[in-house]
């Protein structure tokens, strides 16, 4: 028995050693040949890196790569990531890690991530910091952000229309809620539709008040006054039956793609990344959609609200650090990139010296043929944005499957009770 258990422990331990080595870095290339590097990345943004990839080989001759991009689902992905990273063993040399996960690395005793100072500050002035600061620690700066993640409204015109909404005339959240009124009392159709398993528009509402889940120092002010005000003013909206409960629970569910897709209600609050979204699920609104920016809060300057993201990084592990890192940056935060990413994903770019070029302000057909980024633009830079933590991906999961549901779906919560109790849980964790 004792020897078949060596015998197994020097074979689990061959398999574990051939593993990374299949998952990690590929042996350094001969000389002239690609140097081979490994990205693991959310599936709908691969064929972007690939394309990014090509270009860099292009323009670099003499430093070409041979880019393996691996795509995983979000949940297994980082799964993976945190397994690598904790045994050292079988890291990429780049990977996509979502905001919600990027605070767990960050609050590590040392962040496994190469900063990437050296390339960005150089051009720290163009540059929404805010994005930035989201993937930092010690002004130190570890993820590529994918975008800006400016948040906007997309309002069917199918019923704004049929409601004599001007929603050019629409210039706060008071002015918001007012047209939802009138929409319902002329068509009998909901404006709009709060999540029961996630954050909107609940959390891009708080952010562009001022506020957040937690504050700079990472304390928990999930419950303060501000939070339980709009919670309160959706839940009245939402009684009123101005907003509905979103079918499916969130804005990626089949059930919500249908409603909203068969005309179910009249405005969505969602970044403008969400164009996608539209594109390949909401297809008969081709032609009835308009997007404008957040109606504003009387008492606040913040003109929008940057949520969501995705930070690339670059392990520490990796072979070749200075070729990764400059390919990073070449990809996503460079000039081109950002406009390369705009027109193939639709990722709003998070530098200002981008936001003028002809490349990104042109007509969209499906939204109503206007000049999508040219109606936004001014509302991205000083947008405001989370606070990142270790804790928010708990956060997260409480202010959606507790608060929202328990608020707008079962309705058995009020909302000072609700953002009350998990808070205490999320300070219990601290």
């Amino acid at each position: 028995m004792k020897r078949f258990c060596v015998v197994l422990s020097v074979l689990l331990m061959i398999s574990g050693l051939v593993f990374a080595a299949g998952q990690g870095e590929a042996a350094a290339p001969k000389e002239g040949e690609p140097t081979p590097l490994t990205f693991w990345a959310i599936s709908a943004h691969a064929d972007f890196y690939k394309e990014r990839a090509a270009a860099w080989n292009e323009l670099h001759p003499d430093r070409q790569i041979d880019l393996n991009v691996v795509s995983y689902p979000s949940t297994e992905r980082q799964s993976k990531l945190l397994v690598a990273v904790q045994s050292g063993v079988g890291a990429p040399d780049f990977c996509d890690v979502n905001i919600i996960h990027f605070g767990t690395y960050l609050e590590m005793p040392e962040v496994p991530f190469l900063p990437l100072n050296d390339l960005v500050e150089p051009e720290l002035d163009v540059f929404v910091k805010s994005r930035l600061e989201l993937y930092s620690r010690d002004g130190q700066y570890y993820g590529a952000p994918t975008h800006a993640g400016a948040n906007v409204v997309y309002y069917n015109t199918n019923i704004t229309d049929a409601a004599g909404i001007d929603i050019d005339a629409i210039k706060t959240w008071d002015d918001y809620f007012e047209a939802g009124r009138v929409v319902l009392e002329k068509t009998g159709k909901p404006w709009s539709a709060v999540e029961t398993m996630d954050v909107y528009p609940f959390q891009p509402m708080l952010l562009q008040r001022g506020s957040d889940f937690f504050d700079e120092e990472g304390n928990v002010i999930l419950d303060n006054e501000t939070n339980i005000e709009i919670l309160e003013m959706l839940q009245k909206y939402e009684n009123e039956g101005v907003l509905v409960p979103m079918p499916g629970g969130n804005n990626t569910a089949e059930a919500f793609y249908q409603f909203m897709n068969g005309d179910g209600m009249a405005a969505l609050v969602m970044p403008l990344w969400y164009i996608s979204n539209f594109n390949n699920y909401m297809t008969d609104l081709s032609g009835h959609i308009k997007i404008r920016p957040l109606p504003m809060w009387e008492d606040s300057d913040i003109r929008s609200a940057c949520t969501g993201g995705t930070g690339s990084v670059v392990l520490k592990t990796t072979k070749y650090p200075e070729l990764a890192k400059e390919f990073l940056y070449f990809a996503k935060m460079s000039y081109d990139g950002q406009i390369e990413a705009y027109e193939m994903m639709g990722m709003d770019p998070y530098r200002s010296d981008v936001m003028d070029d002809p490349a990104l302000s042109h007509p969209i057909e499906f939204f109503s043929n206007e000049n999508v980024f040219e109606i936004v633009k001014d509302s991205i830079p000083g947008a405001a944005s989370l606070n990142n933590n270790g804790l928010v991906p708990r956060t997260f999961e409480l202010v959606g499957s507790r608060v929202m549901y328990n608020v707008f779906l079962t309705h058995s919560d009020e909302p000072a009770s609700a953002l009350k109790a998990a808070a205490d849980e999320l300070r219990s964790l601290q």
